[in-house]
């Protein structure tokens, strides 16, 4: 045992080192900087606007008010806590394999396996609400694969449920991660108990629990925001044809390894099952959200690689097929970190024109100005981390014909996006202003003309002067500040 957890610790430690420099992306970025906005006073869904459900904000913030207690950078915090969860759900894991009384050989590499998996694969997604998910999901599924073998998990199974819950509530798309392999235990025992153990019960209460919480406090953003953002930011998909190759792929080469590696071929009743049923939820609930971001393959590849890993057949496998696996995770772990700069390197460029400033930027791109405003130890005076709704707005109604009806809906979204920008203008008086020139990161489009269509953004906006065009980033300043 002592020997298990000395190599789980190294694989942690690995992954607090390796993540110290590199964790800060777009949406950590963007997130924390709306949870430091709630700790200072605005109220979501009336002078903050965050396009995911509550929990996504509030999930960050014990990060953002323990830097504040601490004085230790935010992000720093964000990877010790993720680390911390990865922590509580290997031991959720591995005493549930205890009470099913495996041997301490498949423990060993269940812990192993599943910490390299939760805490070095992730790479560039670490940290993320997909990756932080994931980890409250695992022992849920670890759980429903012990009960596959007629097992029982004993009561570590009440916790799986609720970091199945808190998943859940995180990203509902993660419940085809969970339904899918109990769904099939009912299929296979012809009966509805798989439907309803202590796990799956307690999932549904924190699920139920967290929707109710969102009706009763957060009703501004479920009757106002949310309905603006199903009407616009929903349809921005990608096409089928560019996203259904990877998930393909990936189970398609999950299953040729099941094949190669367990004793037990792949039928219904094998051992690996229901982990590749979780894979295939995570290739669904990446097709569901159809932005064909990075990170919301991780769940796919997360299950897909567990699904044979853990089910290697004792004895040794042929060459070729240690190196095929070796070069495969490789290769995912280096999908997930791969990343597009979308826009030219501006943190020097902004600094020699103020330092430390307010930052706000026009366009629909969050990685604009996020991580950006962190970088140079700015401000987020934006009350939303992009016009994300007025983007998706003037694609639906350039891609379809909406009725009058319909196309007045759009037109008050887009109004309202500008009201909201001329309030923060007025209220956060920005230092700079960072104006993008696409929409969608692909349409060219003028977004200086976009805001200024409002006389009253007009007249705000005259008090910068443009001090620099970078690329597809024009930069305005505050014109009382002096010419450098």
């Amino acid at each position: 045992m002592n020997q298990r957890w000395i190599i789980v610790a190294a694989i942690l430690l690995t992954a607090l080192l390796v993540q110290m420099p590199v964790v800060l992306n777009t949406d950590l970025s963007c997130l924390l900087s709306e949870g430091e906005q709630i700790l200072d006073g605005r109220q979501l869904g009336i002078d903050l606007f965050e396009l995911n459900p509550p929990l996504s904000i509030y999930l960050y913030m014990p990060a953002a008010q323990l830097a504040r207690w601490t004085g230790i950078a935010p992000e720093i915090i964000v990877i010790v806590l993720v680390i911390m969860e990865i922590i509580g759900s290997l031991v959720v894991i591995d005493r549930a394999a205890a009470a099913a009384k495996f041997d301490a050989g498949e423990r060993n590499i269940w812990t192993c396996v599943l910490a390299f998996l939760l805490a070095v694969l992730p790479g560039a997604v670490f940290g993320q609400r997909e990756h932080i998910a994931v980890i409250a999901l695992t022992p849920f599924v670890a759980v429903t694969a012990i009960r596959w073998r007629g097992l029982s998990p004993g009561p570590a199974a009440i916790l799986a449920g609720l970091g199945a819950g808190l998943a859940i509530s995180i990203k509902p798309q993660l419940g085809l991660v969970a339904g899918l392999p109990i769904i099939l235990g009912a299929i296979r025992q012809r009966s509805f108990r798989p439907l309803f153990t202590p796990e799956a019960c307690a999932a549904a209460a924190v699920g139920i629990g967290y929707g109710a919480v969102v009706v009763i406090a957060f009703p501004d953003y479920l009757l106002t925001y949310a309905p603006m953002v199903a009407a616009t930011y929903l349809p921005m998909r990608r096409d089928l044809a560019y996203l259904l190759p990877f998930p393909i792929l990936i189970i398609t080469a999950s299953i040729v390894f099941l094949r190669r590696v367990t004793s037990q071929g792949l039928r219904l009743e094998s051992e690996a099952t229901p982990w590749l049923a979780a894979a295939i939820g995570g290739a669904a609930s990446f097709l569901i959200q159809g932005k064909g971001w990075t990170y919301t393959l991780y769940p796919l590849c997360m299950f897909a690689i567990a699904a044979p890993l853990l089910h290697v057949r004792r004895g040794a496998l042929p060459r070729l097929v240690r190196i095929g696996g070796f070069v495969s995770v490789v290769l995912i772990g280096f999908w997930l970190s791969l990343s597009v700069r979308d826009f030219p390197p501006l943190e020097q460029r902004i600094n020699a024109l103020a330092k430390h400033p307010k930052l706000l930027t026009i366009g629909d791109h969050v990685a604009l100005g996020h991580p950006l405003v962190r970088q140079i130890g700015g401000t987020w005076v934006g009350s939303s981390c992009g016009q994300l709704l007025t983007a998706g707005a003037i694609l639906v109604q350039n891609s379809s014909q909406p009725s009058h009806a319909e196309r007045a809906k759009l037109d008050g979204i887009i109004r309202f996006e500008r009201r909201q920008l001329l309030a923060d203008l007025r209220n956060g008086r920005p230092d700079v202003i960072l104006v993008d020139s696409y929409l969608q990161g692909t349409v060219p489009f003028d977004w200086l003309t976009w805001a200024k269509a409002d006389p009253e953004l007009d007249m705000e906006l005259r008090r910068y002067r443009e001090a620099e065009d970078v690329g597809r980033v024009r930069i305005f300043v505050d014109q009382s500040r002096p010419e450098r």
